[in-house]
């Protein structure tokens, strides 16, 4: 493939001395759909422009500055690229910004290591390590260098030692990786809601750091109280429908959902 004729390219090593990474990590965001591939003339010819150098940087901030796993950064950035304009890009890093200004104006929990976090909470080391390979939590290094564990990674620890101390144990078979369905069913509303979020809000309010992340933090809040809601009174009714008519009622639901029709109300 021939290079594209007016544009500038540079080899990898021009991209790592423009970014500070390292080549592996470059080959690892690439590989896991995080960049595009390169343009390639030959086996082992790579060219890159400056689209690699903005994008990377981007990764870099939803990394360090909000914290995000790499799974939610990929799916944000293909949300970004396919479907928000510049305008919603801009709202979105300002309400992020007055966002995380509120968090840390509220932030009760200092950082707190794996030991610290796992005498805190009561859980084993083991599991919270597994929660982060889930991507249900995720550390951060220090300037010292010491990984740590930030306020809202805590809290989500916490609710799962909760889990734990209200009886869905190991030794029933509840493993960590079994709640990751529910992990990435809620990345994937958090991108979706964010993306509504935004377009909704759109120019109707100004490019207000603090408002909008009081905004934000109201969606959140009364969000959750409605997902938690709707959650239970769901898991009531799967219930309710086992113990009336077994496995055929569960299955004649999960059939009436798939098909668009939803479930039938009783007469």
């Amino acid at each position: 493939m021939a290079k594209e004729p007016g544009k500038q390219v540079f080899r990898m090593a021009e991209l790592v001395r423009r970014t500070g990474l390292k080549r592996e990590t470059i080959h690892f965001y690439i590989n896991n759909g995080l960049l595009p591939r390169p343009l390639k003339t030959e086996k082992n010819m790579a060219y890159y422009d400056d689209g690699y150098v903005e994008r990377l940087r981007q990764i870099r901030e939803l990394q360090l500055k909000y914290f995000l796993p790499l799974k939610v950064i990929k799916e944000i950035l293909v949300q970004t690229n396919a479907e928000m304009s510049t305008a919603e890009v801009d709202l979105l890093r300002v309400g992020l910004s007055g966002l995380i200004q509120l968090h840390e104006l509220r932030r009760t929990y200092k950082p707190q290591t794996l030991d610290e976090l796992s005498t805190r909470t009561g859980l084993p080391k083991d599991e919270i390590l597994e929660m982060e390979r889930c991507e249900m939590v995720s550390s951060v290094q220090e300037r010292d260098r010491t990984t740590v564990y930030l306020e809202n990674d805590v809290r989500v620890v916490e609710a799962f030692a909760g889990i734990r101390k209200g009886g869905l144990t190991r030794e029933l078979g509840f493993e960590v990786d079994q709640f990751r369905m529910q992990s990435d069913t809620i990345s994937a509303l958090a991108i979706e809601e964010v993306t509504d979020f935004v377009r909704k809000l759109g120019d109707r309010y100004p490019r207000d750091a603090e408002l909008l992340g009081k905004i934000a933090e109201n969606a959140i809040e009364t969000v959750n109280i409605f997902i938690c809601q709707l959650r239970r009174k769901k898991l009531l009714e799967v219930a309710q429908a086992l113990a009336e008519g077994g496995m055929s009622a569960l299955k004649q639901m999960s059939e009436s959902r798939q098909t668009g029709r939803g479930a039938k109300r009783p007469a």
